[in-house]
C-alpha cells in the first residue's frame, strides 16, 4: 500500500499538491465563467442565500455547454483513481464545479455522498488558492463508522419547505423522502460535529492545482466563503457500484440526460465514460 493509499484509506481523504499545471486551470476557469454566463445545463443553480450570484455550481457542464474543454479530464487522473480504488475497471459518474465569491454567505453544510452503494469517491481540483477558513472541512475517518448520515433538518417534520435556502432546496431534490424506510436507515448529522471532541475535523487549505481525493462517505463541508474561490470535481465508481435505492438521482439524471440508470443496479450506460486498466 503506497503512502497516498494508505492515508486515503485511514482518513477518508488525500491531498496531491499540484496535480494540474496552469494550462489546465486556465481552460477549466474559462469553461466554467462560459456555463456560469450561458447556463445551459438544468442543473445550474444560484446557491446564494440572498441569490446574488456569490455561489454558483452546475453538474454536467461538459455535456451541456457548448465549447466546455474537451480536455476536462486530468490525464493521468484516471489510472491514479483506478490504482487508489483498487479498480481495473472504473467509470466516471459526474463533474461538477463551484465558484463563490468573498461576499458568498452560504456554506455546504456537514453531509457525505450517499447516491451510489459501493466505491465512490470525489477529486476536487482547485482552481484558485483555496485557505483553510474557506477550505474543505473533513471528519478524519468518519468514512468507516458504518453509519448513513442526512442533515438534521431532513428529521425535522415541523420544518416550512417555503423556508428552505436554496442550498437546502437543491440537496433535497436529490436526497429526501419523508417514507419511514428512508428515515430509518439515515441518521441526522450530530449539530455538535465541529465542537464534539468525538470527532477529528480537519480544514484541508489547497492552492491552484492541488488534488484532494476524498471517499464520498466521508462526512464534509465548506464553510462560507471568505475569498474568491472556485473548485473542479470529478465523480468516480467502479463498475460494481450500484445505484442507491435512497437517492433521486438515477431519476433526475434519466431526466434530463436520457440515460438507463437503475436503483440496486451497475451503471452501465454508454454515456458515462469508463476507464479500463
Amino acid at each position: 500500500m503506497t503512502p497516498l493509499s494508505k492515508s486515503l484509506a485511514t482518513d477518508g481523504f488525500v491531498k496531491v499538491p499540484g496535480f494540474v499545471d496552469s494550462n489546465f486551470v486556465h481552460n477549466i476557469l474559462n469553461s466554467i465563467n462560459l456555463a456560469a454566463q450561458v447556463r445551459s445545463s438544468p442543473f445550474f443553480r444560484d446557491l446564494s442565500l440572498d441569490q446574488t450570484e456569490s455561489f454558483l455550481s452546475d453538474i454536467w457542464s461538459s455535456h451541456f455547454v457548448r465549447d466546455f474543454t474537451a480536455s476536462y479530464i486530468p490525464s493521468s487522473l484516471p489510472s491514479l483513481m483506478s490504482s487508489l480504488m483498487n479498480c481495473p475497471s472504473l467509470i466516471l459518474l459526474q463533474d461538477t464545479w463551484f465558484k463563490r465569491t468573498t461576499s458568498c454567505t452560504t456554506p455546504i453544510p456537514w453531509h457525505h455522498d450517499q447516491s451510489i452503494e459501493g466505491p465512490f469517491y470525489s477529486t476536487w481540483i482547485s482552481l484558485t488558492d483555496i485557505p483553510a477558513a474557506s477550505s474543505l472541512h473533513f471528519a478524519r475517518g468518519s468514512h468507516k463508522s458504518g453509519l448513513r448520515y442526512l442533515p438534521s433538518s431532513f428529521f425535522d417534520t415541523d420544518s416550512c419547505v417555503d423556508e428552505l435556502s436554496a442550498m437546502e432546496s437543491f440537496y433535497r431534490s436529490f436526497h429526501y423522502s419523508s417514507s419511514t424506510d428512508y428515515t430509518d436507515h439515515f441518521c441526522p448529522v450530530p449539530s455538535d460535529i465541529e465542537s464534539n471532541s468525538d470527532y477529528d475535523i480537519v480544514a484541508l487549505p489547497s492552492a491552484i492545482g492541488d488534488l484532494i481525493i476524498f471517499n464520498g462517505l466521508t462526512l464534509h463541508s465548506l464553510p462560507s466563503s471568505f475569498t474568491n474561490s472556485c473548485g473542479f470535481v470529478l465523480r468516480w465508481v467502479s463498475a460494481e457500484s450500484v445505484v442507491s435505492p435512497y437517492s433521486k438521482d438515477a431519476q433526475i439524471a434519466s431526466d434530463y440526460l436520457d440515460v438507463s440508470l437503475r436503483s440496486g443496479e451497475p451503471i452501465t450506460d454508454d454515456f458515462f465514460l469508463r476507464f479500463n486498466f
